[in-house]
């Protein structure tokens, strides 16, 4: 599984991010886990609300820590209720440290104000050593627009498909959300898709679904929720396949190598 710096973080993260919101038991999961990160999976998603900490407690006790980058979210809005939220989660996943932690589903300019008192928290945990990156998930237009233009916000989670399936963009093109996307790359942010099967509707083409996302220079990984070690080692097959047939420019801010097959940065 090729690795890339995730923007000027200079975090290396699979093109791959297994995402956890599939409710799986603490075992199950930690199996899953496991077995992505022997294949090269080392970009784990969660948030408090999936269920899956206890997962990937148990898998992190197997693993080298220092190898694996994991996000967290939180939903809350204020400084105090983000704070705890850090807290729920390095208790949790017993880890000193997450490496990057979301305001989650920030889907309008007024949104992302309204979470100015949980964006002072995040700051404060980074500056703390806490966590490592600040940034933010969005299903909006409006919002990737507008993050190349905040400087706190280093990496974006954001919805984009082959069908441009479950966008906010207030009529406007698919074709915008990859030109605001491609700003916040150019920006030096670390930016990674979700819903790239669109809750699954594009999943009776996987290739299709997955090399658009990955085709997309500016793009660093692509986040799909697993729930068996068949299905990840098949999702793993196409990535492999399709980013070997490709080739990836990496992030101008995070200096790094050019992906080899195989190789890891």
């Amino acid at each position: 599984m090729w690795k890339v710096n995730l923007g000027a973080t200079g975090l290396p993260v699979s093109r791959l991010s297994l995402g956890t919101d599939t409710r799986l038991d603490r075992d199950t999961g930690a199996r899953l886990l496991q077995r992505a990160f022997e294949l090269g999976v080392n970009f784990w998603d969660t948030d408090e609300t999936y269920g899956t900490h206890p997962s990937i407690q148990k898998a992190l006790k197997r693993l080298d820590r220092s190898q694996v980058v994991i996000t967290a979210k939180t939903y809350k809005m204020d400084r105090e209720g983000a704070r705890r939220s850090v807290e729920h989660s390095l208790r949790e996943m017993e880890t000193e440290y997450i490496d990057i932690f979301l305001l989650h589903a920030i889907d309008s300019a007024r949104q992302f104000q309204e979470h100015g008192g949980a964006l002072e928290a995040l700051l404060e945990a980074k500056e703390g050593g806490l966590i490592r990156a600040v940034g933010l998930s969005t299903h909006a237009l409006e919002m990737v627009e507008a993050i190349p233009e905040i400087p706190e916000i280093e990496v974006v989670l954001a919805v984009l498909n082959l069908g441009g399936e479950r966008i906010i963009r207030g009529g406007r093109s698919q074709e915008e959300m990859e030109e605001a996307l491609r700003r916040s790359y150019e920006a030096g942010q670390g930016v990674y898709l979700m819903k790239v099967l669109a809750r699954g509707r594009l999943a009776r083409d996987l290739e299709s679904a997955l090399g658009y996302a990955l085709g997309l220079p500016y793009v660093h990984s692509v986040c799909v929720g697993m729930k068996t070690i068949r299905e990840l080692e098949m999702n793993i097959a196409i990535v492999n396949r399709q980013v070997a047939g490709a080739k990836y420019h990496s992030t101008p801010s995070a200096r790094s190598d050019p992906c080899l097959p195989g190789r890891h940065l």
